[in-house]
């Protein structure tokens, strides 16, 4: 996916994936509600987590390049701009992973909201 092993410590891969996994499911207990379907909020849940994720993934990158990246990491709605900045500029270098990782959480949140619009077709027998 794009990780290369030089750019954070190998302790930072485990560090994710039980970060991803962690924020998943604290977002499918906190936004479970009656009548949402499984699967929509299994989408949500696990999009936002990836969002995160790749957040995280972006800052552990940006703190080894420098202190302005980091910080722009840090500020809320300013992070997605600087994380797509970054990952364009050092696409190459180690940004590829979080980048496509945010992709996926984008992509699970435009499916989950196109599926929450649409209301269930009724069954046929």
């Amino acid at each position: 996916m794009g990780f290369d092993p030089g750019q954070l410590p190998a302790s930072a891969a485990p560090l994710l994936l039980v970060c991803f996994g962690a924020l998943s499911v604290a977002f499918i207990r906190g936004l479970d509600a009656p009548g949402i379907r499984s699967l929509d909020l299994l989408l949500l849940a696990t999009g936002l987590g990836a969002l995160l994720t790749a957040l995280l993934w972006f800052f552990l990158l940006a703190v080894r390049r420098g202190p302005l990246w980091s910080l722009a990491m840090l500020v809320p709605y300013v992070n997605l701009l600087a994380a797509s900045s970054f990952a364009r500029r050092y696409w190459n270098e180690g940004a590829r992973g979080p980048a496509i990782l945010g992709l996926l959480g984008i992509a699970g949140e435009t499916i989950a909201s196109l599926r929450l619009m649409i209301p269930p077709l009724p069954p046929l027998v």
